[in-house]
């Protein structure tokens, strides 16, 4: 479901960081086709460690079609901004690790934001890298107005990978509930009777 210029900007943009041995984590629509549950994406997220941001943008640098850099408005900001232009006009967004969602959602615009404890989650390259998509997911979902489209992919996330209604209990206290609200069992599947 990638379309075949998104799906070269992520591979040049792997590329780059591998060679410039920046540790990232892939997220958003590209993660969410990598795990089989995809939609079509026009851009390209990636998480890397605060301390690598910098170096990452201007690593990317080399393969932007705009050196401007696009900007966010996220705090300690690089010059160079939060995000490239990268080959065939694809968004490349390089989120540093820390980058909460609440943050997301004021960028994104201060009337789509949702006053949620989950907005305090960050984006974080530690852990299983399930769990923390799945929190991210969540926790933009729950903490902007109009990513419903985040909760969509949590269902698709649910059904693609098989996963249980006690896999509620690896994930953040804070999306807990929302994933449990969004479960769907498998077809001929029960819903378990909640008490």
């Amino acid at each position: 479901m990638i379309h075949p210029d998104v799906l070269d900007a992520y591979e040049q943009a792997v590329r780059t960081l591998r060679k410039s041995r920046i540790p990232f984590r892939v997220t958003g629509g590209i993660a969410l086709n990598q795990y089989g549950a995809g939609r079509p994406t026009k851009d390209v997220d990636l998480v890397v460690r605060r301390s690598d941001w910098l170096r990452a943008i201007r690593a990317l640098g080399k393969i932007a079609t705009d050196r401007q850099g696009v900007r966010f408005g996220l705090p300690e900001e690089p010059e160079t901004g939060l995000a490239v232009i990268g080959p065939h006009g694809v968004p490349i967004e390089v989120w540093p690790e820390g980058t909460t969602h609440e943050q997301l959602a004021r960028i994104r615009g201060m009337q789509k934001a949702r006053r949620h404890p989950a907005g305090a989650l960050a984006f974080t390259l530690r852990g299983d890298a399930t769990v923390a998509f799945i929190n991210d997911k969540l926790a933009s979902h729950l903490s902007a107005k109009d990513r419903l489209r985040d909760a969509a992919d949590v269902q698709s996330l649910v059904k693609r990978l098989k996963l249980p209604l006690a896999f509620a209990n690896r994930l953040a206290p804070e999306v807990r509930a929302a994933y449990r609200r969004l479960w769907v069992a498998e077809p001929g599947g029960k819903r378990p009777r909640r008490s």
